[in-house]
């Protein structure tokens, strides 16, 4: 809760594009992946940046974007090429680009949900795990930038990274929108990826006592897809629609602490047996072709999907 309270401050100005509170949860993040003992391994050696150049905002200006990553290195020498990727977005809407109602331009959009709750349990993820757990691959920790603008970070990155290639990369698992969980359900995206997911998600239930459901129809998601796309078994964790989403509203207050929780006992289990795992995930093959770059709304219908539903 601290780390959604920070990130979804009026101080951090709902991290827009290119800003300089972007900058600054950047920052953030950064001295908590150290504090939380992961090792660098962004750019440049000792460094937990990765940086790009990237087109947006209301006035298409020009910015540099950082993803931050971070790792906990395998402790299997066979294993020591591949990777288990671990992400959230941090970015949000600034004051409301690219997607704004137009009652609600010019306000600050916090993103309490979507996403400083992933990133919160993205840090609570790598705070427990980072100190002492001896995984067989690597994971790695990615908080992506420019998410809102198209999924500019996470394209970058699957489409950048040299040192753990994206070849090797068994499996991700997405943080987005996981703050609002309530008497809800875990809802789990992008399950047709592998045939695996079900059966993993399935076991995940029983340890915990927390049920998922499973959706495989194809979505308009977030970062996973990127993977998706590179051939790399991915899901989202979402704890579902709301009326706050994309809105002024997505504040603090109706953050779920305790549903959050819950999602970070899921993640956990999943990364701690997708880590150990000796063997590769079954990629489905499946290509998502729709386009990365997101356009603003020109009209909305104003209901909530049931991302369950399968009738």
């Amino acid at each position: 809760m601290k780390t959604v309270s920070a990130l979804a401050s009026e101080s951090f100005q709902g991290r827009g594009f290119g800003s300089r509170e972007l900058g600054l949860a950047a920052d953030y993040i950064s001295e908590a992946f150290k504090q939380a003992g992961l090792q660098p391994a962004g750019d440049r050696p000792g460094s937990f940046i990765q940086e790009f150049a990237a087109t947006g905002g209301e006035q298409q200006q020009r910015a540099t974007l950082k993803n931050i990553v971070g790792m906990i290195p395998a402790n299997n020498p066979k294993l020591a090429q591949e990777s288990l990727i671990i992400g959230a977005h941090y970015d949000h809407l600034g004051l409301g680009w690219p997607d704004v109602r137009e009652n609600n331009r010019g306000n600050v959009h916090f993103g309490a949900d979507d996403n400083a709750s992933g990133v919160a349990v993205l840090i609570e993820l790598a705070r427990i795990l980072g100190k002492g757990f001896k995984p067989e691959r690597n994971v790695i920790f990615i908080a992506f930038s420019g998410e809102e603008a198209g999924r500019l970070g996470s394209l970058h990155y699957t489409a950048n990274t040299k040192t753990y290639p994206i070849s090797e990369a068994i499996a991700m698992l997405n943080l987005d929108t996981v703050g609002r969980l309530g008497d809800g359900k875990l809802l789990v995206l992008g399950a047709d990826s592998a045939p695996e997911w079900e059966h993993i998600f399935r076991g995940v239930g029983f340890v915990t006592g927390i049920s998922t459901t499973l959706v495989k129809e194809e979505l308009d998601s977030s970062d996973q897809v990127s993977f998706q796309q590179a051939g790399v078994p991915a899901v989202q964790l979402f704890t579902g629609a709301n009326r706050d989403y994309h809105r002024p509203t997505d504040t603090i207050d109706k953050i779920d602490e305790e549903g959050m929780l819950k999602v970070a006992t899921v993640s956990r289990e999943v990364i701690e047996y997708l880590a150990n795992r000796q063997e590769p995930l079954t990629a489905s093959g499946k290509k998502d072709s729709r386009p990365a770059a997101k356009q603003s709304r020109k009209v909305s219908l104003g209901t909530i999907p049931d991302f369950a539903f399968e009738g």
